[in-house]
């Protein structure tokens, strides 16, 4: 995972490039990791490019942040998601959380339309 703070935009965004995988032996590291960038904002764009796999422990986490940036009166939204990993976003109905982006811009020009809007 790979964390950098946008400032791009009207308010500071968090960037999360998730690699590789999202699993059981990374998905609490994930978490703590989440706690600590909620200090610096409370919205946040998960990159999945790089994301190859994902299980139920992965899944878990990631729905963890979106309730822990709510809290916070923000958002966790997803951007390009593969064809595996949204399979499991679409067979879980944990698609319906989310919004979910074909591409990383896209989900961060929503924030921009939102704060403006």
């Amino acid at each position: 995972m790979i964390f950098h703070l946008d400032t791009s935009t009207t308010l500071p965004l968090g960037v999360v490039l998730l690699k590789k995988r999202v699993d059981a032996t990374n998905s609490i590291e994930l978490q703590k990791a989440f706690a600590q960038w909620l200090q610096q904002t409370n919205n946040f764009v998960f990159d999945c490019t790089e994301l190859d796999f994902i299980d139920s422990s992965g899944l878990g986490a990631i729905v963890s942040c979106l309730r822990k940036a709510l809290e916070h009166h923000g958002d966790v939204k997803l951007a390009a998601l593969g064809p595996k990993v949204a399979m499991v976003f679409e067979l879980t109905k944990a698609k319906k959380l989310f919004s979910i982006f074909s591409e990383c811009s896209e989900a961060i020009q929503s924030f921009v339309t939102v704060s403006t809007t």
